[in-house]
């Protein structure tokens, strides 16, 4: 069924309201009821830059799915979609805007974290980033590894592998789940301690991983 032409101008109208008003929670919350399950997809580019949404996102997919459980995989497809395509104008904006724009916005220490990350772990890093919850600093992450140029590719391949994994994992959770879990995500502790169990058990992961590509395999001895 065609949208109808007014749509999509009313919709980028709403949500340039979001962004005015912080990206609050009842704002996004009136967009989603209003266009449906579509306006996660620029409510989720706005996730993927530096304005702070204070992980809305997550709740509003969560909700949706929680609402229409059939439906999951739908939402968590318009949530990964316009997270990759917020990732990739985050990306461009730190290519333009080079590392020294970034140490007047965070300063050299966390700069130098981020760069150091993204040194050591390339596109593992960036998988970290967008599969972790707030407060994990990921649009931090995708301007810098713009800043240093980590090849596109391979930062839109963990980008989309990061999000289609998480909005994939709260759909089907909240789908099964219901209210119980909207309940949970609800509660500012509960999320943050998901965010500190979620965070660090990936960044464990991928440091141990890389630990094991890096250590040398022996060679196989040959007889006399």
């Amino acid at each position: 069924m065609a949208l109808n032409p007014n749509f999509w101008p009313a919709l980028l109208a709403a949500v340039w309201q979001a962004k005015k008003k912080a990206a609050t929670h009842s704002t996004s919350l009136t967009l989603v009821r209003q266009f449906g399950g579509i306006a996660l997809v620029p409510l989720a580019v706005l996730d993927s830059t530096i304005i702070p949404t204070f992980g809305s996102l997550d709740l509003l997919t969560a909700w949706l799915a929680v609402g229409d459980p059939e439906r999951w995989w739908y939402y968590a497809l318009m949530s990964t979609a316009g997270s990759l395509i917020g990732a990739l104008i985050t990306y461009r904006m730190g290519a333009k805007m080079g590392e020294w724009w970034i140490e007047r916005k965070i300063g050299r220490r966390h700069l130098q974290q981020l760069h150091d990350a993204i040194d050591r772990r390339g596109s593992g890093a960036i998988f970290v980033a967008t599969i972790a919850p707030p407060p994990f600093p990921g649009p931090w992450f995708f301007i810098v590894a713009g800043a240093l140029a980590l090849p596109r590719k391979k930062f839109a391949a963990a980008a989309l592998l990061g999000r289609a994994l998480r909005y994939g994992l709260v759909t089907l959770v909240a789908a099964h789940y219901g209210r119980v879990f909207l309940r949970y995500l609800r509660h500012p502790l509960h999320y943050v301690l998901i965010s500190v169990i979620v965070t660090a058990s990936l960044i464990a992961a991928v440091i141990l991983f890389g630990m094991r590509r890096s250590t040398p395999q022996p060679s196989a001895s040959t007889g006399a």
